[in-house]
This record gives structure tokens, sequence and C-alpha cells, in this order.
């Protein structure tokens, strides 16, 4: 039963998601007869061919960079941004639930290290200066793409992991499609996606909309809770259910593409989400289920319009955009006979406006130079109203400004370098010049192999809960300076009907003034600034795809070696911290995508390996409570497809946590077993 917070929903969901099966077949047959009047019974449809080309480019050289392909992306639409990156790329996710928050550990670096943009436009909070990845759908972005370490700075600065980049793109040939998704898995889960794109060669509509809904109450054995057997000695843990954990989600995005003329195009894109969820009780929780009651809510607003022009000798971009999140938090107790005790009730209003310009021009094929100049405005209105006390927050605004140059030059056709300086003016106060240089070199004309390095500074700014949280808030905090280095090498080439692919990046950075939350003795948190933290490690991605015979066969494969030491000095003659990995941050982590297919069947296998975790600085192995076992997860997907209404219907059963495997990515937050899944797609 939903409390009387939550969004409301009909009663009888059973007959909910009939009545909904009922309105899309209707859909379907509505808009397979409007294809009929539109006379193109004569169109004939084919798979696409995806051309892959190994010719450098200069601007990019030196890079090291992570493209999710379409299959990955196909299989993953009714998932969070959070499944799609832990299955398919290095990053570590810290998970906290089924439906909880999810943040990124990229390269060994803190959540607030991973910046993520969307067609040009911050993502990150600036309250937090982090994005909660678990609330972005995969169904609404096109292509993802990773830019590791130093390559983060071709887009801003800030980010010492790396950045994830969401864009949407226009199919220019498409006159009328449309996709829609239904789902429904354990725990009373419910899916639906819907995407319609229609248009001509001169303008692009696309709408996208999705509902996601689940009562999350997975069972799980809670060992952290026992009683003794007075016989045997054992102890007895409990089975218990994953309560007061429900969400619900729903959005709608909005895009249109206007091309006017052959050199100029005009986008404008819309994005409302609506995300409401309880947040899981602990494991150590013995409370009654009326209390600690915990609801998140939020509402975003994120717009953007582009303009780019193509000239002869140049090209012209240009952004605006805002992202606006309004935020929500209830702690409550349930009381027997008289109105819910509220214990904290918190409102916070954030917003992001962002004015970037960016020019390419082209001196010849083998030089350019690129120049960008951004303003971003941060605001934020933060208000914490406890029961027993007056209300405290914060009200700040600031105002980023910052220009970069980048030189790009190909010496002949296997060697490229770029260097690029970036200077920012953060708050009213400018940061020291941030310069970076790559270069990639190809030492065969026959076989596409490469060699690229690259070297830069980087700097972090705390974020605005950072320096004025109350209570803990530290305006003193310097800013986080990195200098980092990487070096790569990789091969492509062709096996028969195979093409495959093998890279190895090797990566260093040395982050001084590291921020990083503490208690103290007034008993809240509140940041320091830590001397220096030494991350480094390796990164192997390798990859096959092609024919065997009749099948199909598409498989996908990434290890990451990470390590992230406190390098500061001692606190205090107790500090066992210092030369110890940082907590939740594992040292092997490595995850297998294979996607076989074969006339109309086709079967997906994702597996994921996470190597041990502290929980605390020290790296103690004291108690349960010091270490997170390791764990290996298994997902297996089944599906056929079939012709339908001159469309394509596409049945799927997925299998996750196929071997019941026990685990936990954070401290005393249950994990669900073995669930399932049933997809069902139509695309016309």
């Amino acid at each position: 039963m939903l409390n009387k917070h939550f969004i409301n929903i009909p009663a009888d969901l059973k007959k909910w998601h009939c009545f909904k099966f009922i309105i899309i077949i209707y859909l379907v047959i509505s808009f397979s007869q409007f294809s009929f009047a539109q006379h193109i019974t004569d169109t004939l449809r084919i798979k696409p061919i995806l051309i892959y080309t190994q010719s450098m480019v200069k601007e990019e050289a030196g890079r090291t960079s992570t493209k999710i392909d379409s299959v990955s992306m196909i299989k993953s639409l009714t998932s969070s941004l959070s499944d799609l990156i832990s299955q398919n790329t290095p990053i570590f996710m810290k998970d906290y639930g089924r439906g909880a928050m999810a943040t990124a550990s990229f390269r060994g670096t803190a959540p607030s290290h991973t910046q993520v943009t969307w067609n040009g436009i911050p993502l990150s909070s600036p309250m937090l200066g982090m994005v909660d990845f678990s609330t972005i759908p995969v169904y609404f972005t096109d292509n993802v793409n990773l830019l590791h370490g130093s390559g983060s700075l071709s887009e801003l600065s800030g980010a010492l992991g790396g950045i994830v980049k969401l864009e949407n793109t226009a199919d220019w040939q498409k006159k009328f499609s449309i996709r829609l998704l239904s789902g429904t898995g354990s725990y009373g889960t419910y899916d639906e996606f819907i995407k319609l794109t229609t248009g001509n060669s001169k303008i692009q509509s696309q709408t996208r909309a999705f509902y996601n809904y689940s009562n999350n109450d997975y069972p799980f054995v809670n060992k952290l809770i026992a009683n003794l057997d007075p016989i045997t000695g054992k102890y007895l843990y409990p089975t218990q259910r994953n309560l007061n954990s429900q969400y619900c989600n729903y959005g709608l995005l909005q895009e249109f593409y206007v091309h006017p003329t052959n050199k100029t195009i005009v986008t404008v894109r819309y994005w409302y989400q609506h995300n409401n969820r309880s947040l899981p009780r602990l494991l150590s929780n013995e409370t009654d289920i009326n209390a600690n009651i915990n609801i998140q809510s939020e509402n975003a607003h994120r717009v953007v319009g582009e303009y780019k022009y193509y000239g002869n000798k140049g090209t012209f971009d240009l952004h605006v955009g805002s992202n606006i999140q309004l935020s929500t938090y209830l702690l409550r107790n349930k009381v027997s006979g008289n109105a819910d005790q509220i214990v904290t009730n918190s409102h916070s209003n954030s917003a992001t406006y962002l004015f970037k310009a960016n020019y390419v021009f082209q001196f010849n094929k083998n030089l350019s130079l690129s120049t960008s100049a951004n303003s971003i405005a941060n605001t934020v209105n933060s208000v914490n109203s406890p029961s027993n006390s007056s209300s405290t927050g914060y009200d700040v605004n600031r105002l980023d400004h910052s220009i970069s140059l980048q030189l790009s030059k190909s010496f002949n056709d296997r060697l490229s370098a770029n260097l690029m300086a970036r200077e920012e003016i953060i708050g009213g106060k400018s940061v020291p010049l941030i310069p970076s240089l790559g270069v990639e070199y190809r030492p065969f004309k026959t076989a596409n192999i490469y060699y690229k390095g690259s070297i830069a500074r980087n700097y972090h700014q705390p974020t605005l809960n950072d320096l004025y949280y109350i209570p803990g808030g530290n305006p003193k905090l310097k800013a986080e300076e990195g200098i980092m280095a990487d070096l790569g090498t990789g091969y492509s080439g062709f096996t028969g009907n195979l093409s495959f692919h093998t890279s190895l990046s090797a990566y260093i950075s040395e982050i001084n003034n590291w921020i990083i939350w503490l208690p103290t003795p007034q008993g809240y948190w509140e940041p320091y600034n830590m001397k220096r933290v030494n991350t480094g490690g390796v990164e192997i991605n390798a990859g096959i795809k092609g024919k065997l015979g009749i099948t199909s066969l598409n498989v996908n494969g990434n290890y990451a070696y990470t390590s992230s030491v406190n390098r500061d000095d001692p606190r205090n003659w107790a500090d066992e911290s210092v030369g110890k990995q940082l907590p939740f941050i594992p040292k092997n982590s490595a995850n297998l995508v294979v996607n076989l297919s074969r006339s109309d069947f086709h079967l997906t296998w994702l597996w994921n390996y996470y190597s041990e975790r502290y929980t605390t600085s020290s790296n103690d192995k004291t108690s349960r409570f010091d270490v997170l076992y390791p764990y290996i997860m298994n997902n297996l997907y089944i599906g056929r497809e079939f012709r339908l209404f001159k469309g394509t219907f596409d049945i799927e059963l997925k299998i996750l946590n196929l071997f019941n495997e026990s685990y936990r990515t954070v401290l005393q937050n249950p994990m669900p077993g073995r669930n399932y899944s049933l997809l069902f797609r139509y695309d016309f």
C-alpha cells in the first residue's frame, strides 16, 4: 500500500495494465492503418549496415574515449544509465539498492569527479556536484560516450575522473516511425515507453515518454540481525522484505530539428522528469515499519537550444540551455490515531544556466583551431525544516566563465597532436591556466596499430554544499588540483567474417587538496582538504563481432585495475588511513557482454565482477562491517523477433542475478536475488 505522500496510481494495478495493453494494441493497429493510407507498402526495409573507419581524428589525438555500441543500447532501453554503464564500461557504480541512488567512481575518483552532460548541458547538481545515474533512463538518449581523464577537458574542467556525454540525434531519412515498449517484472514492476518520430528532410520531431513503477519489496536474508538457537547454538538469520522502498518515475522528452538550409541546423529539446521514491531501510533497522519512513521526490526541467552553421572553412556551434531541479526530502513517523510526525522536511531548488559558443576553423585538412567560450550560472536555495528546531539552509548564486583554445595538427597520415589551453573565472576568482597535450602515432600503414599519450592539469571547484551547507559547510576549502597522464595502445583488424579490436590504457594522476567529509565532535560532518590522493591503473577493452555461419556474434569485455591511495599526512597518532585504498573503490573489476542472434532468436549474457571493497579508510578487516566481499553478477536475456503489421515485434525474457548471488555494493543496503522481467517491443 502506498503512503499518502507517494504519487497516486490506480488501486488495481492488474486491471490498469490490462487496460493499458489494450490501448497499446489499438495504437499499433491505428498507426499501421495510417501507414497504409500513406501508400508506402512498396517500401523495402533492410537492416542498417554499420561502417567503421580507422582514420585518425587530429582533434582527438591522445585522448582515451569509450563509445557504447548500438547493440548494448538496444538491450538496455528499459534500464537506467547506471545499469548500462556498469555492464559496458570500466566505471564502478556505487548502488544503494534497486531503485535507489547510484553514483559513479571513474578511475578511482569521487562521485563529484564524474561529470555528465546532455547535449552540452551539465546535469551534475550544483549542490552535490554529482549525478544520480539511477534516475536517467537510457531510452532518453541515442549516444553514450565516455571521455577518460584528461580527455574530459575538451568539454569542461573539473572532471578529474572523466565525463559521460549523452547525446540525441535526428534521423533525417525517417518520415514516420513509432516504438512501443511494455514490460512487467518481479516485485510489482511495470515499465512503459513510447517514441514517435515524424518529419521530412527539412524538419524532424521526436517525442519520447516513459512510466516506471515498482513495489520493490524483494525478500532478503538479513545477516546483521540474528537469534541464537538454544539447541544448536547457531545463529538464525531472519528473512525480511525490502519494505517502504517503492518508486515511481515518469518523463517526457520532446525534440525539434530544423534544417532550413544546407549549412544550418537548429535544434530545440525539452526534457521533463518526475522521480518519487521511498528510500530503503538499512539492514540494522529493527524499528517498527511505521518508523523512519524516507521519501524523496524530484521534478527536473531541462531545456537546450542549439544552432549549428557549417561554413566553407569552419563550423560554428551555439548552445543555450538550463537544468532546473526541484527536490524535496521527507522523514516521518506514523503515529496511530494521530497525524504523522514530521522529523525532517527539506526543500532544495537548484538551477544551472548555460551559454556556450564554439568555432572550429580549418586552415587546411591537416591544421585546425578550435575556440570556445561559455558562461554557467549556478543557483541554489536549500531549506531544511527539522521538527524540533528552526529552519536552516542557504541561498547562493555563482557565475563561472571559461574560454579555451585548441590547436590540432596532423603531421602526416600517421602522426597527430593537439595542444589545448583553458582559462576560467570561478565565482569572480581566476583559476590558473589549464593546459593539455595529446599525441597519437600509428607506426604502420597496413596494420591498424596505434600508440597515444596525453598529459594535463585539471581543477575541480568545491560544490556549493561543500562551501555553504548548514551545518558543516566549509567556505575555506581549496579547489582540488590534479596532474594526470595517460598512455595507451590498441589494435583492430579482420579475420574471416569477424572484426576485432583491443585497447590498453594506463593512467596516473596526483590530486592535491582532495575534498573529504569527516565527522566532527559536534555530531555533524564537515568537509576538509586532504594533502594528496594518488590514483592510477590500467583499463583493457577487447571485442569481436561478425558472423559465425548464420549466427551473428557481438562480444565486448572490459577489465580495470584501480589504485586510489591516500597520501595525506596523518591527522593524529592513531590515523591508519595513510597509504591505504580509499573506501568503496574496488581494485579489480571486469565485465563481459555476449550477444548472439540466429534467424529470429537472440540471446544476451552479461557478466560483472567486482573485488572486495573496504568501508573504512584504514582498510581494516576486523568485522563484517569493514569489508564488502567480492561478487560476480550474471544476467541472461532470451528473445524472439516477429513481423507484425508491417513492423517488428520483439518479446524478451530477462533473468537478472541468474545464480541468485547474495551481494551488496554499500553497507546495510540489501540487493535483490534472482528476479525476472518480460519485455514487449514493437517498432514500426
